[in-house]
């Protein structure tokens, strides 16, 4: 089990093990956030906010309302909608850029609905500059362009 934290401490992550790959996304919002996401299933990941456990699989975790003692920013993306379906993607949708409240620190993404009720996938974005370098050790280190490159 790997556990990860926001700088203090009141948001916090498990999950049970390292992601396949960490991946520096370049997109209009990643970059700027500087965040390196590892991709999970929302069935393997335990977040807990000021104490409180919610799993991410919980409907509250994917509501347009952040759970209380998250922010978010939600990343409208009218623009890739508009595009041709791209064969074995996800539907296009919102995403939500969490952050904790406290400290600021961007601790994972989130697709919300009502665009993401039918992700197959149903995965998460964990920003894994919170996790443990040791943890971490030879989980390779991906770029992409971005969800419109």
């Amino acid at each position: 089990m790997i556990t990860s934290a926001c700088h203090c401490g009141r948001v916090r992550f498990a999950v049970p093990a390292p992601p396949p790959f960490r991946n520096e996304c370049r997109c209009t919002v990643c970059y700027k956030y500087g965040a390196n996401w590892g991709y999970y299933q929302k069935t393997d990941v335990a977040i807990t906010i000021d104490g409180h456990a919610t799993p991410a699989t919980d409907p509250a975790f994917s509501s347009t309302t952040p759970l209380p003692g998250l922010a978010y920013y939600v990343r409208d993306v009218e623009a890739e909608k508009s595009l041709p379906p791209t064969p074995g993607k996800v539907p296009r949708g919102n995403l939500a850029f969490a952050r904790c409240v406290h400290c600021g620190c961007m601790t994972h993404w989130v697709g919300i609905m009502p665009d993401y009720a039918g992700d197959p996938r149903q995965r998460i974005g964990i920003n894994t500059r919170l996790m443990s370098e040791v943890d971490l050790e030879g989980v390779e280190q991906k770029t992409s362009a971005g969800p419109l490159k």
